[in-house]
């Protein structure tokens, strides 16, 4: 490595710690905000509210509504490219197919997302976080002399930091970069570093504010015995199928609601976020980015039928949610939905197999990762999540068999990894204006 090399690789990895440090401080931000709203909002309305209790579902319909109204209407008005989780747009960047508008997507997806999660949406706070990072990113890159594909190394590096402080998982979101980006990041020395880099220094960042934390602490769940482990491949081949009607879904809707406009578009995210507020008065658990949901059933016990109508309900509203295009991600939603799945599929066991010795909680934790391996089709990424979340090492040979017949099982069924159809979708609205419902569907587009 010459000299000129020697210090514009020096250069790189100092300033993506210093996108590591900004990501940081604006993810824990964004953290705090939203559990402020989701903690507060209750009590705030049980203690202002004058009237009979049987009527307090009006205030949570008025304030979702309006909080979900402007955070749709804003994306949709300033910023297109906010929506959703941004993830599709970070790889559409790296491959020269999108512009990066920095200041505008951090705001619109910053305060956007703080208002459609604290609304009760069913969406994830990491999508956010990741296309923050890239926009952070690019921001730094922007005051340097770096060349173009240099600038791409700090909105990669800021896109996996992104991940790792929304999840509190470094290295989940070194490997995302690695492997959901491998078609548009360019391997170099400079560029893996820088990664790793951001990430760490982006959680430590996190760590700092918020403390030390597991995000999903479980008791200890001892390892499956060799002869115990053919359930896991019956489960991953489950979860493929799964992945494989998400990823179908998730599309359908997000067309079905591209296609409104004009006064329609106001009335249905009017009614969507009254239908969310209401929700969240009657059946909190139904809504909401789904890490409630997941702390409940990994500590609780709850009957078959519970737990298959919460995962409908959440299911739907998942769907619904990304489809309006509000600013959030579908990473926590999947992992309560992997959630919900797998313990199902563990009773369902335990009752044709009474004496089965595999906890049904152990289920739950593999189905996280299994349900994002089969959607996102990076099964390291979902593996390292899921462990780094937990801190369940014990359960590593589980979470690969499952893991990697999810991911090999939706392949099989023709799934291609939702964001890279996101992408092209986001490419044929951007050449075409919309998508009506009942043209061909995107994931038939190569």
């Amino acid at each position: 490595m010459g000299k000129n090399e020697n210090y514009k690789f020096i250069l790189i990895i100092a300033l993506a710690a210093v996108v590591g440090v900004f990501i940081g401080i604006v993810g824990s931000v964004f953290h705090m905000s939203i559990d402020f709203i989701v903690h507060s909002k209750a009590q705030w309305i049980k203690d202002w509210w004058m009237y009979d209790t049987s009527y307090m579902w009006i205030p949570y319909v008025v304030t979702s509504t309006i909080m979900i109204y402007i955070a749709i209407h804003s994306v949709r008005r300033f910023a297109p490219e906010a929506g959703g989780s941004g993830v599709q747009e970070i790889e559409g960047i790296l491959e020269d197919k999108r512009k990066m508008r920095s200041i505008r997507v951090l705001f619109i997806k910053f305060f956007g997302g703080i208002l459609s999660l604290g609304g009760g949406m069913v969406m994830g706070r990491e999508g956010p976080t990741i296309q923050m990072g890239g926009a952070l990113g690019h921001l730094v890159a922007k005051y340097t002399k770096l060349d173009n594909n240099d600038v791409k190394i700090l909105i990669s590096a800021g896109a996996g930091a992104g991940l790792a402080v929304a999840f509190n998982a470094p290295i989940a979101g070194m490997f995302f970069v690695l492997e959901e980006m491998r078609k548009q990041f360019r391997y170099t020395n400079a560029s893996v570093h820088a990664v790793v880099v951001a990430s760490l220094v982006s959680v430590i960042v996190l760590h700092m504010i918020l403390g030390d934390y597991i995000s999903i602490p479980v008791h200890y769940l001892p390892s499956p015995t060799t002869g115990e482990l053919w359930i896991f491949v019956i489960l991953g081949v489950l979860y493929g199928f799964f992945g494989y009607v998400f990823n179908i879904l998730l599309i359908k809707f997000a067309d079905l609601f591209i296609a409104i406009k004009g006064a329609s578009f106001h009335i249905a995210s009017i009614f969507i976020g009254a239908f969310v507020g209401f929700l969240l008065w009657i059946w909190p658990d139904s809504v909401g980015e789904g890490f409630g949901v997941i702390h409940q059933m990994l500590h609780g016990n709850f009957s078959l039928y519970i737990i298959l109508l919460l995962l409908c309900a959440r299911f739907f509203m998942t769907m619904l949610s990304y489809g309006t295009s509000a600013p959030g991600g579908i990473f926590a939603p999947m992992l309560a939905l992997g959630t919900l799945f797998g313990l199902g599929f563990g009773i369902i066991i335990n009752l044709m197999i009474p004496h089965y010795p595999v906890d049904s909680y152990i289920f739950a934790i593999v189905g996280m990762s299994a349900l994002f391996s089969a959607t996102v089709r990076a099964p390291l990424t979902g593996i390292m999540l899921i462990l780094e979340l937990t801190h369940s090492y014990t359960l590593v040979l589980p979470l690969i068999i499952t893991s990697i017949l999810a991911s090999i099982v939706a392949s099989m069924l023709g799934v291609r990894p939702i964001y890279t159809v996101l992408l092209e979708r986001t490419m044929k609205i951007a050449k075409f204006g919309k998508i009506e419902p009942g043209e061909p569907d995107v994931n038939k587009y190569s």
